[in-house]
């Protein structure tokens, strides 16, 4: 009934529809992970940017981190991470090159300065009494 030549020819035709579902699944997932953020906000756009970070040794560290508007002193360790300060006042500009920005003692030196300012007068009305 059937011929070797049938036999085949079934064959090749299975095994070509599977070779066809399997790249139309590839499209599919390819399209589907290329626009998946589409229209939801996400983009090219940091929400979260890493100022500075200081290597108090080789497991802990200081991170100035800002998110959105905000700026906020973390510490991290082995043991975690900790929200150490908020620096309000400070803004840091956007650095020129992705690998080189602000240092870490001039971004936090100008988070301070507000904070001495307020000391100083604060420290000056208190003496004056």
């Amino acid at each position: 009934m059937n011929t070797d030549a049938d036999i085949w020819f079934a064959f090749a035709r299975t095994l070509g529809m599977l070779f066809v579902v399997l790249a139309f699944l590839l499209v599919v997932f390819y399209l589907f992970r290329k626009f998946s953020g589409f229209g939801l906000g996400r983009g090219p756009q940091n929400l979260i940017r890493v100022l500075a970070v200081h290597h108090l040794s080789p497991k802990e560290k200081f991170v100035l981190v800002a998110v959105e508007d905000q700026t906020v002193l973390v510490g991290v360790s082995p043991a975690g991470m900790s929200k150490l300060a908020d620096m309000d006042g400070i803004s840091a500009p956007e650095p020129k090159d992705a690998e080189t920005g602000p240092g870490f003692a001039r971004v936090l030196g100008q988070a301070l300065k507000p904070a001495r300012r307020d000391a100083g007068t604060m420290s000056k009305e208190t003496s004056h009494d």
